[in-house]
């Protein structure tokens, strides 16, 4: 599911769900937002409704620097893509692992994106 997601069947479509959420609860509880946050821009979008916590787990392991390298401006820095290799450098564990490789789209793979090109 997509951060930026807008509710399906009869509801009033013109606000994500997150919107939505943000009102009902009317800050009586925590809210995270979630889905597809790859990008620091898609990360200040996902606050944008007053949610003041996002997740951005995929690309924490891709990057577990990816806070420090938005923070300093070294977008360029940070790594996009996974190669087979991946696993030992970043400490994945296998079990994880194993699901990144098995679950088709999850994680970008620089093999896959050479093969697009």
């Amino acid at each position: 599911m997509d951060f930026a997601s807008r509710p399906r069947r009869g509801a009033d479509e013109s606000r994500t769900r997150v919107e939505w959420i943000v009102e009902k609860i009317n800050g009586r509880v925590p809210l995270m937002n979630v889905g597809s946050i790859r990008t620091p821009d898609d990360a200040l979008k996902a606050l944008q409704p007053g949610v003041p916590l996002i997740a951005i787990g995929r690309e924490l392991i891709m990057e577990p620097d990816w806070v420090q390298k938005v923070t300093d401006n070294r977008l360029s820095d940070i790594q996009t893509v996974l190669t087979k290799q991946s696993q030992q450098a970043l400490v994945v564990p296998d079990g994880l692992w194993n699901i990144i490789l098995h679950t088709p789209g999850w994680f970008p793979f620089a093999e896959e994106a050479a093969e697009k090109q």
